[in-house]
């Protein structure tokens, strides 16, 4: 009699956990399935994987190197380049040879006038071990006879947006000694290879707006940036870009000096340069602190070393290479993570150590005046040439230029200049000329304060 009792009862409990089941479980939420969930659409549909290279047409000098790195992104927008291994392959090692470094970077090596292909072929590995190996992405890359040559400099090689978000991005166009001569042409050309990443452009300055109203699936394509150089070789490069579907935010690793952003940057033996990394969410919230994890600096010149400090995020980068070396060109990438935030944005910088011309200055940083003591202050930029000292001569059409609140007046020659207070506050001073036979534009801005 007791098991007839407890019999429809359990019958019945059954039928409503087939009931709950079939109309998608008690108690959930009645937004959108996990993406755990197996029986979603979603997590039904074969995961795909994009594949790109920041440099798909560059060029490189005789016995000069250059690098370039290659990004994957999986149809959710997840950046899955640390979970892939890449083989790269030269066209003719004859003319450019090819080395990989970490993260999917590599360093090209010219060694003889021509044209190679650098070929590289990606393979993922997915969380179940399983392999999937992608289609081969190539590189032309034009041997030139002398150091001068010209190559793209990227901040972002992985980008994500969302549906609405207008992002700003650079191109910059470096020559074989660190100088930027992207002002110097101008047939800059923007792409993007979908309709859900939108372009307007302005010579290298670009304003990339993210469209995707679905509430499933993200969109991934590519921005395509190139220009002819000076030399008349058009160089290019390209960017991965994600517009998220419409929920959540998006993460951006932003490197910058002076408050600037920046994708390149000069370094000399005895100079180091300091730069600061920040976390942007997609509604321009900084969520740098929210970012806990292991923050990554990967080069692919050894002679290149950073010193990060963690509460800050600000980096020191220093070169080893010996001084009156000719110039190397190499690759700093930068990536974040979280233990709160999905996902590892990441940046990169294109550095020059050592390059063939630039100004320094071996004052006190900053410099530091007083109101209350106005006494005029020489400032003086020092030329220098593969990190040796140079005659001041040896650059033409000095010209200096300050912030509001200090007064400057020539000083014993045109490499120096005589500062005075006039006002509180933070100042800058700024030297360019144009060096050597190349006729190459430097700078140097100085920074200071008075108190």
């Amino acid at each position: 009699m007791r098991n007839t009792k407890t019999w429809p009862a359990w019958l019945a409990c059954a039928a409503m956990a087939l009931l709950m089941a079939g109309c998608g479980g008690g108690g959930g939420s009645s937004g959108a399935a996990s993406p755990t969930t197996a029986s979603t659409a979603a997590d039904t549909t074969p995961v795909k994987y994009s594949v790109t290279l920041t440099m798909t047409s560059g060029q490189v000098g005789v016995g000069r190197s250059i690098s370039m790195s290659a990004s994957v992104v999986d149809s959710k927008g997840a950046d899955v380049t640390s979970s892939s291994t890449f083989a790269w392959t030269s066209s003719s090692n004859a003319i450019a040879t090819v080395v990989p470094a970490a993260n999917g970077s590599a360093t090209i090596t010219g060694v003889a006038v021509g044209t190679a292909t650098i070929q590289v072929v990606a393979t993922v590995k997915a969380a179940d071990n399983s392999t999937t190996q992608l289609p081969a992405q190539t590189a032309t890359v034009a041997v030139q006879p002398t150091a001068v040559s010209y190559n793209l400099a990227l901040s972002n090689p992985v980008l994500s947006l969302v549906d609405g978000q207008v992002q700003p991005v650079t191109a910059t166009l470096v020559d074989g000694n660190g100088g930027d001569v992207s002002a110097a042409v101008h047939d800059w050309a923007w792409a993007s290879s979908i309709s859900n990443v939108q372009v307007s452009a302005a010579q290298n300055a670009a304003s990339l707006t993210g469209v995707n109203s679905s509430d499933t699936a993200a969109a991934v394509g590519t921005v395509t940036v190139s220009v002819t150089a000076p030399n008349g070789i058009a160089v290019s490069g390209q960017m991965l870009v994600t517009v998220q579907k419409n929920t959540g935010y998006t993460y951006r690793l932003e490197l910058s000096q002076g408050g600037v952003p920046i994708n390149a940057l000069s370094v000399l033996n005895g100079y180091p340069q300091i730069f600061n990394a920040r976390v942007i969410r997609s509604d321009s919230h900084d969520s740098t602190a929210d970012f806990d994890g292991t923050w990554r600096y990967a080069a692919t010149s050894p002679t290149l070393s950073v010193a990060a400090d963690p509460a800050t995020r600000q980096a020191t980068l220093s070169t080893s290479i010996v001084i009156g070396t000719p110039t190397v060109q190499s690759l700093l990438q930068v990536s974040a993570a979280s233990s709160k935030i999905a996902g590892t944005p990441k940046a990169s910088l294109t550095v020059t150590e050592q390059p063939k011309w630039a100004l320094v200055y071996n004052g006190p940083q900053p410099l530091k005046l007083l109101l209350s003591l106005p006494v005029p202050t020489p400032v003086t930029a020092t030329l220098m040439n593969f990190g040796a000292n140079a005659p001041y001569l040896g650059c033409t059409g000095w010209s200096w230029t300050s912030s509001a609140n200090v007064a400057f007046a020539g000083g014993v020659n045109a490499a120096q200049i005589v500062v005075t207070p006039l006002a509180l506050g933070d100042f800058t001073v700024t030297a360019t000329c144009t060096a050597g036979p190349e006729l190459q534009p430097i700078s140097i801005t100085i920074p200071g304060t008075v108190s």
